[in-house]
């Protein structure tokens, strides 16, 4: 093994970021496809040669049918809210309704996945490296997507308006059902116009999601030329000393910001082959925060799901030997990363993911990368990878919940 393949060199990562953010890397445009040129390029120089694994896919999930769900939950709202203030205990019905839509949506995200990325006759690329394990019992998947987009909203605010909009629509169906059976029986608590702004302000906040338009203006620095640039640095240091017991997957994958298109069509090629041995995803997407710090998505969604805890240990440990501290981060609402399929589906994955106001913008450029952030997670990531195949047992199973399969 040369000397040039020791450790994670943050100076070369930083190339990678800089060379990406040239391109805006919107799936169907131009820059899309310079991006996979410029991927596979790489991979020929560090010893990691990428394959093309074409997949269809439909942006609608996205741009139209997500922005209609919000605004037909904002008008159920308004419709309880109206019939609050009119004072009927019919009010309780829509309360009901929403309450359902609610749940059904929250529990819509594996069929939202599957009509994006086999729902459309949109064409794209994952690029595949391999690094074959000297006696591999399993499979290590090292994942960033490579694609970027604008967007009107900055993903914290996005974030921000989905969750008070859906907690404040579950408390208003709530409410409703409560206030509706208490007037029923006897007490009168509707019709007070104070109140009836208040339920509005679920309805503003859904409806207001439905103008967050998407455009091609971001470089992608941060969102995702880092994450990309973590893999294929990783991917360098490997080849030159390949683990023993795991064959390595460096996966580009693309159409992420348009529904995870690209991990999901992957993930559904290969599920079966990939259960048959142990298999650990480790997912980069905007991997450190704007001061440099480090996050592992380790809970989504509502009613949350844990990622791995046994990958999240891992990284904490070695980012504890490093003197490097790794938090927890909850994604409950209005954001998703490649890694949360694969959990769905009952693999041991998790994410390195943080939150930044400047991503999705003109201004996720190469100037707001910390590049101690990008040497720490650099790092930790190498060190994990090597735990893992330290901490290699004889069994040939991988870890599988098929209770929570999105099938």
């Amino acid at each position: 093994m040369g000397p040039a393949h020791e450790h994670f060199d943050a100076t070369r990562a930083f190339t990678h970021i800089e060379k990406l953010a040239l391109l805006r890397r919107f799936p169907g445009t131009p820059g899309e496809r310079e991006a996979q040129e410029y991927l596979k390029g790489v991979g020929e120089e560090i010893g990691v040669p990428m394959k093309e694994e074409e997949f269809t896919y439909s942006s609608a999930p996205l741009t139209v049918i997500l922005p209609g769900i919000c605004v037909v939950l904002g008008l159920l709202c308004v419709t309880g809210s109206l019939t609050y203030l009119w004072g009927t205990p019919l009010c309780m019905i829509p309360g009901a309704i929403l309450l359902l839509a609610i749940y059904l949506g929250f529990k819509w995200s594996g069929t939202f996945e599957l009509a994006g990325a086999k729902g459309g006759k949109s064409r794209s690329v994952n690029l595949l490296g391999e690094i074959k394990g000297t006696e591999p019992q399993g499979t290590v998947i090292l994942s960033a997507h490579y694609d970027s987009k604008s967007q009107t909203m900055p993903v914290v605010v996005r974030a921000a308006f989905y969750m008070i909009g859906f907690l404040f629509a579950i408390l208003l169906g709530l409410a409703l059902v409560v206030l509706g059976i208490l007037s029923a029986a006897g007490p009168d608590y509707l019709g007070s116009r104070t109140g009836f702004w208040v339920t509005l302000i679920p309805a503003f906040f859904l409806v207001a999601l439905a103008f967050n338009f998407t455009g091609n203006r971001s470089p992608g620095a941060v969102d995702n030329a880092a994450g990309e640039a973590v893999i294929l640095e990783s991917a360098r240091v490997l080849s030159g000393e390949p683990l023993k017991n795991f064959d390595v997957i460096v996966a580009s994958f693309g159409c992420e910001e348009v529904g995870l298109c690209g991990s999901v069509s992957y993930l559904l090629a290969h599920e079966v082959e990939l259960k048959e041995r142990r298999c650990y995803v480790l997912n980069f997407d905007i991997p450190f925060s704007p001061a440099g710090n480090l996050y592992l998505n380790t809970r989504f969604e509502l009613p949350p799901t844990d990622t791995s805890k046994y990958l999240n240990g891992l990284a904490r440990e070695a980012a504890r030997d490093m003197g490097i501290e790794v938090k927890g981060l909850f994604l409950p609402v209005g954001a998703a990363a490649d890694h949360m399929p694969w959990v769905k589906h009952g693999f041991e994955a998790t994410g390195f993911v943080s939150a930044t106001t400047y991503v999705h913008r003109a201004g996720d450029t190469p100037e707001k990368i910390d590049r101690e952030g990008l040497r720490r997670v650099g790092e930790v990531a190498l060190a994990v990878v090597r735990r893992i195949d330290q901490e290699a047992s004889p069994s040939p199973a991988c870890p599988v919940n098929p209770d929570t399969d999105l099938r």
